[in-house]
Order: C-alpha cells, then structure tokens, then sequence
C-alpha cells in the first residue's frame, strides 16, 4: 500500500470550505464585499445587503421609490450573484425599507 504525501493546510480548507456550510458562509459574505458591481452604483447608492435568510438576501433600501426600483432589477441583481459563484447561492431577494431613525451613510465611490 501506498502512502500518500501529506495534505496541505491551503488544501485542508479548500475541502472543508467544499464539504461543509463554511464555503457557502464565506460565499454569502462576498456580496457585501462587492454589492456596488452586483447591484449596480445607482442602486447601491440606495440600498445595501441585510442579512441572508433560508438563501433569500435580505436588501435594505431608503425609500419606497428605491423600494421598486430594486423590484424591478431583483432578476438581474440575483442573476449576476449566482452567475458570479456559478451556481445558485442566492435564490431570492426580498426587499425591505431602512427604519427612519437608521439614516443612510453617504457612501464614498471613488471613480
């Protein structure tokens, strides 16, 4: 019988990352880290992700304006996530307003 040379610890984590929740975690976290190109910058400038619940993405946006404007581009949002990962990791979106007494960040686009 052959022994086999041993794993590295880089490979260790890749086959963890693969076989256990902690992939799709770390996965899931990418979104905020690139929210402007999923959402767009018009749209990110008015909404940010929330949470992600049973594979839904929670976004928070300013107002019902923005509120259907995410409406209407949810497909495309959704599609560009999971075409970034390659498979479905995200397979809704829902839609909710940030609380009046929660004001909007200005946000800092550097062009």
């Amino acid at each position: 019988m052959k022994k086999s040379s041993p794993s590295s610890v880089g490979e260790i984590l890749a086959g963890l990352m693969k076989k256990t929740g902690l992939g799709k975690q770390m996965d899931q976290a990418r979104i905020w880290d690139r929210w402007d190109e999923l959402a767009g910058p018009h749209l990110a400038d008015h909404g940010r992700p929330h949470a992600i619940r049973d594979n839904t993405l929670l976004v928070a946006v300013d107002g019902a304006v923005w509120m259907n404007k995410y409406a209407y581009h949810k497909w495309d949002i959704l599609k560009r996530i999971n075409g970034l990962f390659g498979r479905e990791l995200i397979s809704d979106i829902f839609i909710m307003l940030t609380p009046d007494d929660a004001p909007t960040p200005p946000r800092d686009h550097t062009d």
